[in-house]
């Protein structure tokens, strides 16, 4: 932790003059960035152009930049620093002025808010994660993250989308679908099937342990469920039917369902 400080301070004392202070005009209450108290555990960063017109690569929570002034223990006095830095990635590493502070896979220039350090989201998109984070996220998990840090601070719901959308690839609608999509997705897993496909002849090999047919198709014990509902054999047998390796059969000698493993 002290090393990334001497990194924060040593890059953004080279900035100090360059930019103006203050978060004038958010209506909102920011944490004072003097720690990574209260930061998000990790934030989603997006390439658009900078100020230059060339591509760049942003891990920031918020465009405005102000003042910061943080204690230097190895000086015995309060640094002032801006709260972003800028830097290069090259051949995998990231750096600024020499001291790495992250990986992306792609050369490029960025902008890096402090108390963060680049790198990739679990589905392999960038982010920058607050330097104590001990787990690697997805992208669209930074991206809540973001946005709950927002609601918390109390950004106006007016100016919610446009803050957002600088900061994540495709904006709040992407994120929004791809948020929805994954509750969907999760939904499906978590509901219990209700109906099955008619099946005329089910087999399993005794001798393999992974050999088994459903109207002659080969289907893998791990989805039998998606063919076949799971039933005790005791069930079976108070149906009147029976039960030959994990499949049971009704007194007609017809597939009803498979013996859960």
């Amino acid at each position: 932790m002290k090393r990334i400080l001497s990194i924060l301070l040593l890059a953004s004392c080279a900035h100090a003059n360059a930019e103006i202070s203050a978060y004038q005009g958010t209506a909102a209450f920011f944490p004072d960035e003097k720690s990574t108290h209260n930061l998000p555990e990790a934030i989603p960063c997006v390439t658009r152009p900078a100020a230059t017109g060339q591509p760049m690569l942003f891990c920031t929570w918020l465009t405005s930049t102000r003042y910061v002034d943080i204690w230097d223990a190895q000086r015995q006095q309060n640094v002032r620093i801006t709260n972003k830095v800028n830097g290069m990635c090259q051949r995998g590493n990231c750096r600024i002025q020499g001291a790495d502070v992250g990986n992306w896979k792609e050369d490029t220039p960025f902008q890096l808010s402090i108390w963060y350090r680049i790198g990739s989201s679990t589905d392999g998109k960038p982010v920058a994660y607050r330097t104590d984070a001990t787990r690697q996220v997805s992208y669209v998990e930074a991206g809540s993250l973001l946005m709950k840090f927002y609601l918390d601070a109390g950004v106006p719901d007016n100016e919610l989308v446009s803050t957002f959308d600088k900061r994540y690839i495709g904006g709040w609608a992407a994120w929004n679908q791809t948020k929805g999509e994954a509750a969907s997705a999760a939904k499906s897993s978590s509901t219990p099937q209700s109906e099955w496909p008619e099946v005329k002849t089910a087999w399993c090999n005794p001798r393999m342990d992974d050999d088994c047919y459903i109207d002659n198709k080969k289907v893998p014990v791990a989805e039998l469920g998606k063919w076949l509902p799971d039933i005790s054999e005791s069930n079976a047998d108070q149906l009147g039917g029976h039960c030959e390796i994990i499949l049971c059969f009704d007194k007609d000698d017809q597939p009803m369902g498979y013996l859960l493993q």
